[in-house]
């Protein structure tokens, strides 16, 4: 059984997140291997064990003295394991329990069983970035801007955004009970069933009164690729003359996925990204045949949201001066991850490599800056301006 991926981990500084199937991170794969069986003990080695009767005694004395009751020993344990990682001091090297991993894996897939809406964490308060149309957030009104107070019977404040989602998410068919802030207004309190919420992964279309196309990607998950062929097929049949490829506040997702993402821009054998080790070692990704947009004039957009596999791809585009860029800087997530699934199906994220740019640019800590910066503030979303897609459109019709 593969047992262990390689991925490139997104630790959001503003976590966006669907309610329907909480997206924390980005996730990579890079390659997979095949992991030996568990063995009972873990494989503790026999020069770790003198160590263990610290552990233990402390462990002990936690039972013996601690004055609540029940003690829950699993979350000792998880607990236990996330110091262990902290102490090493690398954000994205990371201990996620199962209920967690299992709602980042399932985003990935494009379904989750939730409300449908789009939320981050903001100033310790769950605010509602938007809800996904045709969902239950939508149908019952929520809006962008909500504040999220309380989920059933646990008020949400300063809680990590992870932990609030779980509480959001549940079966299909099942109820959740939100009271929410809105603006001057009194507080609402609403009751919706959760549902199976099915989010593409691409959006397209023609940009009215243009012959500019316009393809949005929001994550990185395992049906982009097969969505992005479709959707540019679908472009190009109406013979566009430029197109606007939007990243902003893309988290991330799988490697292989923005090597084929890279792909329908760029030019066959081209690098997308080169992997460094600590050894020493490198590996480069090269862009695959076929590429539906290879030569449209184009733009990108992309933001500080715009993190891990986003920057692969933004960085390929820069480097072969493929698109202008327009935005502001991304995020700078470029270390990979060497993800392994415990035997309880929680993961254990460890940083082993560092990617860059097809020139060999840095992009972790540093991030891809655009050709034109263009600010999106929170008076225009608001008003429900985007002066950074009107800049794409000026700079493709020659307008700029």
């Amino acid at each position: 059984m593969i047992r262990a991926l390689v991925r490139i981990l997104f630790v959001a500084v503003i976590a966006t997140v669907f309610v329907a199937g909480a997206f924390g991170g980005g996730f990579v794969v890079s390659r997979q291997f095949f992991a030996p069986a568990p063995l009972p003990d873990g494989g503790a080695p026999a020069d770790w064990k003198p160590y263990m009767p610290v552990y233990w005694e402390a462990w002990n004395y936690v039972h013996q003295d601690f004055y609540k009751t029940p003690i829950d020993d699993s979350q000792l344990v998880n607990s236990s394991i996330d110091g262990m990682v902290n102490a090493l001091g690398d954000p994205n090297t990371r201990f996620v329990d199962a209920k967690t991993s299992a709602i980042t894996s399932s985003d990935l897939s494009g379904s989750f069983e939730g409300i449908g809406a789009t939320v981050e964490m903001k100033e310790g308060r769950l605010t509602v970035v938007s809800p996904i149309k045709g969902t239950p957030a939508d149908k019952a009104g929520i809006l962008p801007g909500d504040i999220i107070l309380q989920v059933d019977d646990t008020v949400i404040q300063n809680m990590d955004v992870m932990q609030a989602i779980r509480l959001i998410r549940g079966p299909r068919g099942t109820e959740v009970k939100l009271v929410i802030q809105r603006a001057k207004q009194p507080n609402l309190t609403l009751t919706l069933k959760r549902e199976t919420i099915r989010v593409p992964f691409v959006e397209a279309r023609m940009i009215e009164g243009t012959t500019i196309a316009y393809l949005r990607l929001n994550d990185f998950g395992a049906t982009a690729p097969d969505e992005m062929r479709a959707a540019l097929q679908e472009l190009n049949a109406q013979k566009p003359t430029g197109l606007i490829f939007d990243l902003r506040r893309n988290p991330g997702g799988y490697l292989n996925v923005s090597v084929e993402v890279a792909s329908q821009f760029l030019k066959q054998g081209q690098t997308v990204l080169i992997e460094k080790f600590k050894d020493g070692r490198k590996q480069e990704f090269k862009a695959a045949r076929g590429g539906l947009a290879a030569e449209i004039p184009m733009v990108l957009l992309v933001d500080k949201g715009s993190a891990s596999a986003s920057e692969i791809v933004a960085g390929a585009i820069k480097d072969y001066k493929r698109a202008t860029i327009i935005g502001t800087v991304t995020f700078g997530k470029g270390s990979v991850q060497n993800v392994h699934t415990l035997s309880d199906k929680s993961e254990l994220r460890v940083t082993i490599a560092r990617f860059f740019s097809p020139l060999d640019h840095e992009i972790h800590h540093v991030g891809i800056t655009p050709d034109i910066e263009v600010t999106l503030s929170d008076d225009d979303i608001a008003a429900k301006r985007d002066p950074q897609l009107d800049k794409a459109i000026a700079v493709l019709t020659g307008k700029k």
